[in-house]
């Protein structure tokens, strides 16, 4: 990655071609890996920074709800929502698909499942990327 560009392109004062996020952290190599799921509408690096940053503790959730972060290695998995799709349906989905799978950690600080509501339009893509996360911590265990 070292001396790679990236192109941000800003028309009639907002970026554009950029997608919506939802992105899981997880605890690699952990039996329940993932900690947080979160999305976003900005783009995903900036969002992810803020967790770690930001002393608003309702942006940087990550650095106030996770007391090991400064000390547990942890991995992001981003995922970028295609434009048919709400991506709230898509984080709820995500969460109730991950609970399901025994995958939220024991120290999860993320929304509750039961809190959240999706739709079965987004089962496909969610479906995705539940064995991405799966594929992600078996390489990383």
């Amino acid at each position: 990655m070292e001396n790679e560009a990236i192109l941000l392109q800003v028309r009639d004062g907002d970026l554009v071609g950029v997608s919506e996020w939802v992105y899981v952290w997880l605890r690699p190599g952990a039996d329940r890996p993932v900690v947080y799921v979160g999305s976003t509408a900005v783009p995903a690096v900036v969002r992810i920074w803020l967790h770690l940053h930001d002393t608003d503790p309702e942006v940087g959730r990550m650095k106030a709800r996770y007391p090991d972060i400064a000390r547990d290695p942890l991995d992001v998995l981003a995922f970028p929502v295609p434009s048919r799709l709400d991506r709230a349906a898509v984080k709820s989905a995500l969460v109730e698909r991950l609970e399901t799978r025994g995958l939220l950690s024991e120290r999860y600080v993320g929304d509750q499942p039961a809190l959240l509501t999706g739709n079965g339009a987004v089962t496909p893509a969610v479906e995705r990327m539940v064995a991405e996360v799966i594929a992600h911590n078996g390489a990383a265990g």
